[in-house]
């Protein structure tokens, strides 16, 4: 019976009754022996990049966690733009007059702050008009216009702002007063700075109200010219736009908006109300309160701490040795893992002091509030505890007693501060130096690119990101060097499954014919036995 191993014919044994099939299979699962060795290799070496990639997956997971509160930029040079680490939270005694709110910057403490008038727009009313309904009242006759304005231009902003200025012309004929208030507020060169409604004032009675959504005097105060008919403005003022007046400490501030965000470094207040009346009618003070939110921080630090100790715990399952199978972990004694646990043991163990303050009483030598030692240099002095197993573990108590002793020194110690000069200004003279002596004609490649200038004092989290960095940097990372030694590694062993393949295709093929000339040998003779039988 005719059957094919490797694509190619055989014969099983039609002749000499044997299974040369099972027997060709027995051979060449022979010769594959040591072929299932390499590919054993090959399964192995694959297995560990998968696992080294695992890791720098969370290394990289743990250096995003440390940049996302190191307050620096995502070059590591200098500050970043907005800070990272320290958040703060607002209240007021009495919401319904001011509410708060804290960002980078702000002083902690209590303000004492008293409304006494909110800043709003203007409005204007028309003359009565007298129809039907508002699409049957003439606003203006043919030929007539009206123009609005408001002097709220801002030549500061870029591009300026012009103030705002709007005509309308009933120039094909006589415009009615809900056409009149659609086009004000269509209009191009509106901007929402101005609403224009249509107030039914009784039956067959309506007027045009003109309102400003520009707060503050004089830039919300309405200025409107041409032939449509107007009321003459409140007595009391009240139809005039005024701006928004308050009181701290002891300062009388006026601004154009109740949102104002430009009076105290990082504090936005919002006026909602004048003050209230006590029972003396005299006006209340209210309070406004900045903290520190030490759970908005601490939430930012666990994450960092969930992301190391991911770290520590896949490399101690990837290396530890197994007691019940007496067999160690893929990644055993890889002079890789040690070096990463060294370096992150290191830097939670190892203290580090400031260039720029040296004196932050977290760094080495410092003293407590009550001037007592503290085990400086280390997180730990902070309440980021080493614990077994070479696991972090945040303690809040002590994180939330120095963060109320002096939350910047915190920050500094954990996150950095600016320099007042250039760290690495050797680097930058001796780039600059070399380019200037290059010939005229140096090709650009010549040139030695000239760093930028370091302008930070590296604090803890600043400092896993740059020992981070050199780990999982792709291109020139260790994580990448050693990703390209697997990948020259399994081409070398895919080359040696390939010639392997390529002589065990050849060896194959010489079995065939081998055992082919047997079958025709035997079968050659069982053809002269059975002549020489028939003989007899």
């Amino acid at each position: 019976m005719g059957t094919r191993i490797s694509g190619r014919a055989t014969f099983g044994g039609l002749a000499s009754g044997l299974d040369t099939n099972a027997l060709l299979e027995g051979l060449l699962e022979i010769e594959r022996t040591p072929l299932k060795r390499i590919e054993a290799r090959r399964s192995e070496i694959q297995n560990q990049q998968s696992l080294i990639r695992q890791l720098n997956s969370r290394l990289l997971a743990l250096r995003d966690a440390a940049a996302a509160i190191d307050d620096r930029n995502t070059r590591l040079t200098n500050a970043s733009t907005s800070e990272e680490f320290l958040k703060y939270t607002g209240s007021s005694s009495n919401e319904g007059v001011v509410e708060v709110t804290a960002t980078a910057g702000a002083s902690v403490g209590d303000i004492q702050i008293q409304v006494d008038q909110l800043a709003r727009g203007s409005r204007r009313f028309s003359t009565t008009f007298s129809a039907e309904s508002a699409s049957a009242a003439t606003a203006l006759a043919q030929g007539q216009s009206v123009t609005i304005e408001l002097p709220n231009a801002d030549p500061d902003e870029s591009p300026p702002v012009e103030a705002t200025s709007i005509t309308i012309s009933a120039d094909d004929g006589p415009i009615s007063l809900s056409t009149l208030r659609d086009r004000i507020n269509s209009s191009e060169d509106n901007g929402s700075k101005v609403r224009a409604d249509v107030l039914q004032v009784s039956e067959g009675v309506f007027r045009l109200v003109l309102t400003s959504n520009e707060t503050g005097f004089p830039r919300g105060q309405l200025a409107i010219s041409g032939d449509l008919a107007l009321e003459a403005p409140a007595l009391d003022g009240s139809d005039d736009a005024q701006s928004a007046q308050f009181q701290l400490f002891g300062q009388t501030i006026t601004r154009d908006s109740n949102v104002v965000d430009d009076v105290l470094t990082g504090i936005s207040l919002k006026l909602k109300s004048v003050a209230e009346l006590d029972e003396n009618d005299q006006p209340i003070t209210e309070t406004v309160t900045v903290a520190v939110d030490s759970d908005a921080i601490a939430a930012q630090v666990e994450k960092f701490i969930d992301a190391y100790n991911d770290v520590v715990s896949f490399l101690d399952n990837q290396s530890r040795y197994n007691e019940s199978t007496k067999t160690a972990g893929p990644l055993s004694g890889d002079f890789m893992l040690r070096q990463v646990q060294n370096r992150l043991r290191d830097l939670v163990s190892t203290p580090f002091a400031f260039q720029q303050n040296p004196n932050n009483p977290f760094g080495p030598g410092g003293r407590d509030a009550n001037d007592r030692p503290i085990s400086g240099g280390t997180v730990s002095a902070v309440g980021i505890e080493l614990v077994s197993g070479g696991r972090l573990r945040l303690d809040r108590e002590r994180f939330d007693e120095v963060l109320a002793r002096d939350p910047n020194l915190v920050n500094e110690f954990l996150s950095g501060r600016e320099r007042d000069t250039v760290q690495n200004q050797d680097e930058i003279d001796e780039a600059n130096a070399y380019n200037e002596n290059l010939p005229p004609d140096a090709p650009a490649s010549a040139r030695r690119p000239v760093p930028a200038e370091d302008l930070w004092d590296a604090g803890f989290f600043t400092q896993v990101g740059e020992e981070l960095e050199t780990i999982v940097r792709s291109g020139d990372g260790l994580f990448a060097e050693r990703d390209k030694l697997f990948e020259d590694r399994l081409k070398t062993i895919d080359r040696s499954i390939d010639q392997f393949n390529s002589r065990l295709a050849l060896r194959e093929e010489t079995l065939i014919q081998r055992f082919s000339a047997l079958e025709r040998i035997v079968s050659s003779l069982q053809n002269q036995q059975g002549f020489l039988s028939s003989l007899r």
